[in-house]
């Protein structure tokens, strides 16, 4: 078994009798390779296999189009109408919300630095405790 995990857009969720199939698509940005070849984006999609009790926590806090961070476990081999078969499984440990990274982070750290180090003064405490503040 191996640890496995993926954050994605959940495409598709199944509700099956005893078990929930949470399709999971990844985006991998593309890039140039130094020979100036370019490798275009790519788009994979997991199918995570969750236990019956995950339904109901899946069907009330999520839902399609929802950025997830989902952590399972890889084994290899894939069970298909009851038999083993070749390929692998995901079955899903945790499924948890993600935040889509903020695009000027480090234009607010400046901020926040520059305006943090503006402040030399120190807070007259004997002026606030008096009682006509």
């Amino acid at each position: 078994m191996a640890a496995f995990s993926v954050i994605g857009t959940i495409e598709n969720v199944k509700y099956l009798p005893d078990s929930c199939i949470l399709y999971v698509t990844e985006y991998k940005k593309g890039y140039k390779k130094s020979d100036g070849t370019i490798v275009d984006d790519k788009y994979f999609q997991w199918k995570v296999i969750y236990k019956g009790y995950f339904k109901k926590y899946i069907s009330l806090h999520f839902g399609k189009g929802m950025l997830v961070e989902v952590k399972a476990e890889i084994y290899p081999y894939a069970i298909e109408n009851g038999n083993v078969t070749e390929g692998f499984s995901v079955i899903g440990q945790t499924c948890n919300l993600f935040c889509y990274p903020r695009r000027a982070i480090k234009m607010e750290q400046k901020i926040i630095r520059e305006s943090q180090s503006g402040v030399d003064d120190v807070p007259n405490l004997e002026d606030y405790q008096s009682a006509d503040f």
